[in-house]
């Protein structure tokens, strides 16, 4: 079938509200991906009124004009996922950029025959990383490694840019600052609260004043979060990937980077370079374009952006998870070591999300006499499986009971609260890694001040 485009599409905007509260929450590296696809129009469209704004929730539903649509995200969107299909509009033509796939969203179901053939419809797929494109290989669907759209933002102009930025930085990574760089960095995250009645407009001004801060601002940036290190690197910044557990959404960052798990915090070159690939970054952008366009050669240049990661030497100690890292795998862990199947016991979840709800099943199906006491969250009031939530101010610790914290954004917040109430921290799970915050900052400078 040929598809006459009439215009082009973008999403602006995925549902992040918290339920059964007036918040959003944000992870503003998810923005920057869609920045990304309108910075690819920006460089071959001089009317933006061509571009056609969608929420990703509109995908299914989308009647309009015929759109072509960039997508440089989860290639099993909940969102557009429907009894186990993609579902996207037949008048949107999706262009796969760079694409992955998520543990959380994943299911081996979901390589069915109407999966397969969609994909195959719109071959060859952009992979952000080396296990999807294994993935979608092992399915007979054609792809290539192209990394995230956010690695091809422009290079930064020059200026005086010296200050140090910690993005979400795991504490572990504490003993291994230099004594020279403690009370000198600015502490940051990409984890943000929004009111839900604040236009989203607004919402992307913040983030754009955020990177641009990065921009005009840092002379080092250090962090756990893949859409601070892509887009920093791309803008010339020196960068130093830090991550308690390196998994498989990293697997092409690592041809620019080195990625530096717990066990290498030893091995961390402080003054690393600007990394140098315009060259890499120019063929990147061009496949991209020719393939937005859809007027050029058929998707020709996709093997010379697979030969940049083929060509670029890796790291030898980075060991890849076959699989996404689980967003309860430290959990899993510690209850297979330290808990047989039938062993009774209480436990508790901190942060009712759908992860909560895989985790309950999890526990349902491997631990079937351990009991649910508690759903802690600061924001939702729901019924949890018969279980009210509470705040966590409000939660009362009963001995031997285990908490599991299970979202990223709430790990450092958990380990005050509970150190608070004095529990021994080997009665809690955070499942995410905590970062240093501005409280650790403060100390290093009160502490740098008493020495002088």
């Amino acid at each position: 079938m040929r598809y006459i485009i009439m215009k082009f599409g973008n999403i602006h905007w995925q549902n992040t509200c918290i339920t059964d509260s007036n918040v959003i929450a944000a992870n503003i590296g998810d923005n920057l991906q869609f920045m990304a696809i309108d910075y690819l129009y920006s460089m071959f469209l001089s009317d933006t009124k061509q571009i056609v704004n969608l929420h990703m929730n509109q995908l299914g539903q989308y009647q309009g004009e015929d759109l072509i649509l960039p997508m440089n995200w989860n290639l099993f969107e909940p969102a557009f996922i429907n009894e186990g299909k993609i579902s996207i509009s037949k008048n949107i033509i999706p262009v796969f950029l760079g694409m992955t796939i998520e543990s959380a969203s994943y299911k081996e179901t979901y390589f069915n025959d109407y999966n397969i053939a969609y994909l195959k419809r719109y071959e060859p797929i952009g992979c952000r990383d080396e296990h999807t494109l294994n993935v979608l290989r092992r399915h007979h669907i054609r792809g290539y490694l192209n990394g995230c759209m956010t690695s091809a933002f422009p290079k930064r102009k020059g200026g005086n840019q010296n200050k140090i930025f910690f993005v979400d930085v795991p504490v572990d990574l504490l003993p291994y600052i230099p004594d020279e760089m403690k009370g000198k960095f600015e502490v940051m995250t990409q984890q943000y609260y929004f009111n839900a009645n604040l236009e989203k407009e607004a919402i992307f001004n913040f983030v754009r004043e955020q990177y641009q801060k990065y921009a005009e601002e840092a002379g080092l940036v250090v962090t756990s979060r893949l859409h601070v290190a892509s887009p920093c690197m791309a803008m010339g910044i020196p960068v130093i990937f830090v991550k308690n557990q390196v998994d498989a959404r990293f697997g092409w960052l690592d041809a620019y980077l080195p990625l530096y798990d717990k066990e290498h915090y030893n091995q961390i070159d402080w003054n690393p370079k600007p990394i140098e690939y315009e060259g890499e970054k120019k063929i990147i952008i061009q496949n991209a374009i020719k393939r937005i366009r859809g007027v050029y050669e058929q998707y020709h240049r996709a093997n010379e952006v697979e030969a940049i990661y083929e060509t670029r030497k890796k790291k030898d100690y980075i060991l890849f998870q076959q699989t996404i890292y689980n967003n309860f795998e430290k959990a899993r862990c510690f209850l297979e070591s330290n808990y047989k199947k039938d062993d009774k016991f209480v436990y508790s979840i901190w942060g009712i999300n759908n992860a909560a709800e895989n985790f309950y099943e999890y526990m349902n199906s491997e631990y079937p006499n351990a009991e649910l006491k508690d759903a802690i969250d600061t924001y939702k009031r729901t019924n949890f499986h018969g279980v009210s939530t509470i705040k966590p101010d409000n939660f009362k610790w009963k001995a031997g009971e285990l908490v599991f914290v299970l979202p990223v954004k709430a790990s450092n917040e958990a380990v005050r609260v509970l150190k608070q109430k004095g529990i021994d921290s080997k009665y809690y799970i955070c499942c995410g890694d905590q970062f240093i915050g501005s409280d650790v900052r403060r100390g290093m400078i009160d502490r740098n001040k008493a020495n002088l």
